[in-house]
């Protein structure tokens, strides 16, 4: 038997003998079923596709539609099979899945790579056009020296970051930009960016802040001298003989009256010197955070709340909390300025252009001129080995210090009102207002070698970047009283203030809520309310008898005579009892 193939390419099956014959061969129904098939799954050289796969799907869209007529329409089917099949070849992106946590990240961040569109023209003040000075603010080049510390974000999200507040410079009234740093909450976190706003912002934010500042002192001054005079008149008459009570005394009323709470700072001043934006993630709207009240600031301090990264989320602690977490957040990140933004000694100066003359310095030294620091155009800059000492002496804080008040400013909880004087004379006494003494903290630029340690803790640690090539390196500055609160600065006119932490100050103990205050009493403690023995019938008879009223003396003649009648009926009695 041997094989052989036809003209069709058929392998049929032939003998020698019939061969020789002239016989007809056999076919072979298996050989010719294979090699149809093979040759129906034969790809084609421009598309790839073969004609058994698509006579498959035309087949089975067929017999799952099931048309009448279908051999009218059967090369309809045969087109839209191909038309789902066909793939341009300028879309290359169209095969690869994509996870929807990036497909969303990509659609945030598409927007902050495209150019900026040109300024379209203005016939505002050149000076009023002017943006905020982004060379400082070089995310790659913060990024290099956040490596030598150990700190900072991924790569992309750095240069994304820097996209970002070049577009928000755009949008809002910026003098000044930092990237302050990074909050972890549960849910989401925090990116931060501090801010210095132009001052005809800070004037329009301040429009109204003076006159009812100073309607409320008027008013509370006012207050107080009436208490003054009311204590004065109860004293007077303390030594009138006090009135014994008949009834009981009348329902209790509420004594307590909670202290005079001081005035927010306006916006540019102490606390709320810096306008602070954030957003939980890059490419997101930044929201501006609100001013900080004093009593936000004192309550701040008693909680020990984690963030969630809901700035509308509300704070339920005790005490009671004044606002949602945005004032939290807010808050916080008034405490960790104040407490870890520090800078190499003598980066900054009291003085202004003429820093060097000395008679310009005491001027501003005797006038008490210490709330505001400026950059020294003279800095020369400390060595490495100087802003490595563990001691701290060449590192200063540059932030005011905040008061127990909440403020950076003592307020006079109990002042004078304007005029007093004329409304008094010259003859009256003028009345003396007792209140708690003036609170001062610790100035500006004062060494970081001066903070307190807490239960033997030093506040700060501070170490070299690298052991080896120290010509190179960085000093690393960390808070031990903040976790997460770093310093770098460089061997020549650079250093930066980064945090990266919960937002949570250290406690060396465990956190203890605040208890609730004592139950306070119903009544006055007095003798009608205490429990005393009770009397005896010869004390209570003399009681009565002392109290009888004397205005009567025709009852008391008429109660005579009839003591006779009585005595004479006790005499009858006896007689009964002897018989």
């Amino acid at each position: 038997m041997i094989n052989d193939i036809n003209n069709t390419g058929s392998i049929i099956q032939v003998n020698a003998e019939d061969r020789d014959l002239g016989i007809s061969p056999i076919p072979n129904d298996e050989s010719e079923y294979v090699y149809a098939k093979s040759f129906l799954q034969k790809g084609s050289t421009v598309t790839g596709e073969n004609l058994y796969d698509h006579l498959t799907e035309v087949l089975n869209k067929i017999l799952s539609e099931r048309p009448e007529n279908v051999v009218d329409f059967f090369e309809e089917y045969s087109r839209k099979v191909k038309e789902k099949r066909f793939r341009p070849l300028t879309d290359h992106l169209e095969d690869i899945f994509v996870a929807p946590g990036r497909y969303k990240l990509a659609n945030r961040l598409m927007p902050l790579l495209k150019p900026l569109a040109p300024d379209e023209p203005s016939t505002l003040d050149p000076e009023d056009l002017e943006r905020a000075d982004m060379s400082k603010n070089n995310m790659l080049e913060l990024l290099f020296y956040f490596e030598h510390s150990g700190l900072g974000l991924p790569r992309t999200e750095m240069f994304c970051l820097t996209m970002s507040l070049r577009q928000l410079i755009r949008v809002a009234p910026i003098a000044n930009i930092r990237f302050w740093g990074k909050i972890f909450g549960m849910q989401k976190n925090y990116l931060v960016v501090e801010t210095q706003l132009k001052e005809e912002e800070y004037v329009k934010r301040n429009e109204n802040y003076n006159v009812q500042e100073d309607n409320k002192i008027e008013d509370l001054a006012l207050d107080q001298l009436e208490n003054i005079n009311k204590q004065e008149e109860e004293i007077a008459g303390e030594g009138e003989p006090k009135k014994i009570w008949d009834t009981l005394p009348p329902i209790p009323k509420i004594q307590y009256e909670e202290p005079p709470e001081p005035p927010s700072e306006p916006s540019g001043v102490g606390v709320n010197k810096k306008v602070y934006y954030v957003c939980n993630e890059i490419g997101e709207p930044w929201v501006q955070l609100p001013d900080v009240t004093p009593k936000q600031i004192r309550v701040a301090r008693q909680i020990y709340k984690t963030f969630t990264g809901d700035l509308d989320q509300p704070i339920i602690s005790y005490p009671h909390f004044p606002g949602t977490e945005r004032n939290y957040l807010r808050a916080q990140i008034a405490r960790i300025s104040a407490s870890t933004h520090i800078s190499p000694l003598g980066f900054y100066t009291f003085g202004g252009e003429g820093m060097g003359e000395e008679e310009e310095m005491d001027e501003e030294m005797e006038a008490g001129n210490k709330t505001e620091v400026k950059e020294n155009l003279r800095y020369d800059p400390v060595p490495i080995k100087d802003l490595t000492d563990k001691s701290m002496m060449f590192w200063v804080h540059h932030n005011l210090h905040i008061l127990n008040q909440g403020r950076t400013t003592w307020w006079n909880p109990n002042p004078l009102p304007e005029g007093i004087d004329e409304e008094l004379g010259e003859e009256e006494e003028k009345p003396t207002l007792l209140g708690p003494e003036p609170e001062t903290g610790p100035p500006l630029l004062t060494p970081c070698s001066e903070d307190v340690t807490l239960d033997a803790i030093p506040a700060w640690s501070v170490r070299c970047s690298s052991g080896i090539a120290e010509e190179y390196a960085v000093a690393v500055v960390r808070s031990n009283f903040w976790p997460g609160a770093y310093c770098f600065a460089t061997q020549g006119k650079m250093f930066h203030n980064i945090y990266f932490g919960n937002g949570l100050k250290f406690l060396a103990p465990n956190f203890s809520p605040t208890p609730l205050p004592p139950v306070e009493q119903d009544y006055p403690t007095g003798p009608e309310i205490m429990e005393i023995v009770d009397p005896t019938g010869a004390e209570e008879e003399a009681w009565r008898i002392a109290h009888l009223p004397k205005e009567k003396p025709t009852k008391l003649a008429a109660g005579e005579e009839e003591e006779p009648e009585e005595e004479e009926e006790e005499d009858e009695d006896e007689d009964e009892d002897e018989d």
